[in-house]
């Protein structure tokens, strides 16, 4: 942990996690408890983790001339389909931030990861778009694609790493290793002095 610590410059306690569940619960970072929820968010002065096999690491911040905030949010299936990635732009909005920007991290392209027939149907029903074809012809749901869409549609500059964690074996999978395997994270930390808005190329995946 004081490694992590080390890299992101971050004083010591500052870093908070959370005990993900696949939901869509979006709570403050806090450093003294870890919660059980799907995002977190923070203020300047504080880091938060998201940890990853798949799913999406996604890293928002967004500043008004006198105010900032950042978040971090799983988005797996579930939390994807129940309206996650909605629910943290609102948090932003909804505090009168509407300059974002968002990183999408590694996680499984929608051409490997592949579901049942009815759980495509039910994607796409729910969010139009997010169905699609799995590169050997069965039925998929494409997460990050459809992430990133939302995401631009709500007005939010985004910045995808177009990395397929099922494919680039630096990274953990749990459709490549189905007999278990790590998780990576994702963090972002709001410093205390400078502006948050995350820069556009950068890999704030360690």
């Amino acid at each position: 942990m004081r490694r992590w610590r080390e890299r992101l410059e971050i004083e010591t306690g500052s870093l908070a996690w959370m005990n993900q569940v696949h939901g869509t619960t979006i709570v403050p970072a806090q450093t003294d408890a870890v919660p059980t929820a799907d995002g977190l968010t923070l203020r300047p002065g504080q880091g938060a983790a998201v940890m990853v096999a798949d799913c999406v690491p996604l890293l928002i911040s967004g500043e008004t001339d006198d105010d900032r905030l950042g978040a971090v949010v799983h988005v797996g299936r579930a939390g994807l389909l129940g309206g996650i990635v909605d629910a943290a732009i609102d948090i932003f909005q909804v505090a009168g931030i509407t300059d974002i920007s968002a990183v999408i991290g590694p996680a499984i392209c929608g051409a490997c990861y592949e579901v049942g027939e009815d759980l495509a149907v039910e994607a796409e029903q729910l969010l139009p778009g997010s169905s699609c074809t799995t590169r050997w012809g069965t039925p998929g749901i494409d997460i990050p694609g459809t992430v990133a869409r939302i995401l631009t549609n709500r007005g939010v500059r985004v910045d995808t790493l177009d990395i397929c964690t099922m494919e680039d074996e630096r990274f953990f999978s749990h459709r490549r290793e189905p007999g278990g395997t790590g998780r990576f994270a994702g963090f972002l930390v709001l410093d205390r002095d400078t502006p948050s808005r995350l820069p556009a190329g950068g890999d704030p995946l360690l």
